[in-house]
This record gives structure tokens, sequence and C-alpha cells, in this order.
């Protein structure tokens, strides 16, 4: 009996989104009625209508209220005081031409309001419909604003830090089985993962993968109209990008066979590897950071001067490895089969891929990008 009871207060009996809704309705309704300008009943109307559970929600629907009311005062203005047609054909012909209209411009929601402005102008406010259109357009202006901030301040989704934690949570996951292969490689006697580890591992990457992109598609409904010309929807999608590149790449590495170490020129050549394994691992992990920063979310960017440190880490890594590789070649190259050259290749080429694709990642970030600077001028 005492667990039933103490389920049932534990449910909630509304959401923090409905309590938001609830009062900004109830204080838009007090405002509008103690406003000297009339028809203040149509500000809760207003807001009832377009405050919703997100941002971007809000701002669609807000802005297919404000053209299909835009449009309704026009049709309405010019149907009744150009036009000297009959009720019944005048407002046949407007609702015709708002529904027309309400197609072209691709209204969903709309031209229902223009319909409903049309018809009540016509007979509600005959005598008034030149005042009455413009006052209500007013305050559904009033209304359309006061929803969107209420949804940026007022109880905001945690739908896009949920993405960031989540990013960052995968980002981490990357750079300690990055730093996996670099111990790995520092052993003298290296052995590769069990099959089993390396498909548990692999499953668990994708899946902190697919979970992230689920939620970039509910956090792309808080960008608002447009959402991939805006500046958070180019982050994860090249974070996005990164992990896959990364975990394609670490998923290559981990099926070349076993390294060998029989020189001292393989052992410091593996070394390198490791060393710059590390400096990535390094890489990633602030990344990690920088994204999990609230500040990233406010200013729609990550540290441009954290990102540029970032990137300075690995800036002439790919040259001491390529020497390193050039010097394990000249010296030992005939010690070596032809499977053992290609192995070796391969794994200089994928860990300097992950390099790449890093530094393709972040660049955009950096203070030293042209595009950077001409958008902070």
């Amino acid at each position: 009996m005492i667990k039933k009871s103490h389920q049932f207060l534990s449910k909630l009996w509304f959401t923090r989104q409905e309590l938001r809704l609830v009062l900004v309705t109830g204080l838009c309704a007090g405002f509008g009625l103690l406003s000297s300008i009339p028809y203040g009943y149509y500000l809760p109307l207003t807001t009832a209508a377009v405050l919703s559970s997100t941002y971007g929600n809000s701002m669609k629907l807000g802005i297919q209220r404000l053209i299909g009311s835009l449009m309704g005062v026009i049709i309405l203005i010019i149907f009744t005081k150009s036009l000297d047609l009959p009720l019944p054909l005048g407002l046949g012909l407007a609702l015709a031409s708002t529904r027309l209209l309400g197609g072209m411009l691709g209204l969903q929601v709309g031209y229902k309001v223009a319909g409903t402005i049309i018809v009540m102008g016509w007979l509600v406010h005959e005598e008034v419909e030149i005042v009455w259109g413009p006052i209500r357009l007013y305050w559904t202006c009033l209304g359309v604003v006061i929803s969107l901030v209420a949804c940026q301040w007022m109880w905001p989704s945690r739908t896009i830090p949920q993405l960031h934690q989540q990013f960052a949570s995968l980002l981490n996951a990357i750079g300690m089985e990055l730093q996996v292969e670099a111990n790995n490689l520092r052993q003298n006697q290296p052995s590769l993962i069990p099959p089993n580890k390396q498909q548990a591992k692999r499953i668990s990457l994708i899946r902190q993968l697919n979970a992230a992109r689920q939620q970039q598609l509910l956090a792309q409904m808080e960008l608002g109209v447009n959402p991939e010309q805006h500046p958070l929807h180019d982050i994860w999608s090249r974070i996005d990008l990164l992990a896959s590149q990364i975990m394609t790449s670490l998923d290559d590495i981990r099926s070349l066979p076993t390294p060998f170490n029989r020189s001292e020129t393989i052992k410091q050549l593996h070394l390198e590897e490791a060393l710059l394994l590390d400096i990535l691992s390094t890489q990633i992990l602030k990344i990690s950071d920088a994204l999990d920063n609230r500040k990233a979310i406010v200013q729609q960017k990550l540290n441009p001067i954290k990102i540029k440190e970032i990137n300075d880490l690995s800036l002439s890594s790919n040259q001491w490895l390529d020497q390193a590789l050039e010097k394990t070649l000249s010296t030992g190259k005939s010690d070596f089969s032809k499977q053992q050259l290609q192995q070796i290749m391969l794994r200089v080429s994928l860990i300097d891929y992950i390099r790449s694709a890093i530094i393709e990642a972040t660049t955009p970030f950096s203070p030293d990008n042209k595009q950077y600077q001409h958008i902070t001028q």
C-alpha cells in the first residue's frame, strides 16, 4: 500500500512545458485585459497556440501565424473596402484567395488563421475592421515574441546540452581507445585484443554514436527555421563525421596483424606511432572538454583559442612520423617481407589519417581560419 502511494505521488501530473504554458498564458491574459489597447484577449490566444515544447516548433508556428494574420488582414481590407461584392460572393472569394496564397507560401497552419480573421472581421467587426485587423496583428506579434522568449529563458529544453554531453562522452571513449592502441605499440611483445572484446568495444561505440544521432534529430528542432544553416548544426555534423572516421580507422588498425619488433628501427617506429597516438588521444579529449563546455552552446562555437592549441599539438607530427618511416624502410627494408612492409605503411597511413581528420574537423573553429576571422569582424 505504501509502495503504491509512493508511486502515485512520484508521477507528475504535468510537465515543465505545460506549467510554462499555463503561467505564460495566464500572465498574458491578465496583461491583455488590463491593457488600454482593445482586443487584448488575442494575446493569450496567441501564446496558447504558439508556445510549444521546443524553440524551433514555437518559431515555426509563430512565423506561420504572423504570415497568416498579415495575409488575412490585407485580404480583409481589400475585399471589404476596395471591392463592392455581395457578402456570399465576396466572402467566398476572400477565403479562396486565402487558401490559394497559403498554398503558394507553403503555409500549413497560417491560412486557417487568415480565414478566421476574414470571417470574424467581415461578420463580427464589420464596422471597425480597419482598426480591428491591425490591432489583432499587433497582439499576435507580441504573443509570438513572448512565446519565443519564454522558450529560451523559462525552463528551456535540455535537448542541446544533452546532445553535447553525449558527443563528449563518445569522444572520451574514442580517446581512451587511442591510448589503448598506443600502450599496445610500446610493449616489447605486442598482442592483439581478443576478437570478442574488439567486437564489444566496437558495438559500444556504435551505440553511443547512434544515440547521439537520434538526439541530434531532436536538437535540430531547437534551432528554429533552416537548422542546417545554424552554427551548432555545423559543429554537430563535424563531430559526427570525426567520430565515424576515427572509429573506422581504429577498426582497420585492429584488423592488422600483431605488431612485430625485430629490430631497433621498427621498435623506434612503433614508439613514434605510440607518441602520435598519445597526442591524438589528448586532442580528442580536449575537443570533448570544449564541446561539453556550456559556453560552446551559448556562443554557438567552440573556443577558438583552445581549438588552436589542440591543432598545434600535432602540427609537425606528420613530418617526424614520415621521417621515422623513411628511416625504418631505408635501414631495414631487406629484413621485411612484402606483407610486413604493407602492414607497416598501412598502420602509419591510418594513424596519419586520424590526425588529418582531427585537423579537418577543428580547422573551421580556429582563429587562423579566414572564415572565422570574417565572422568575428
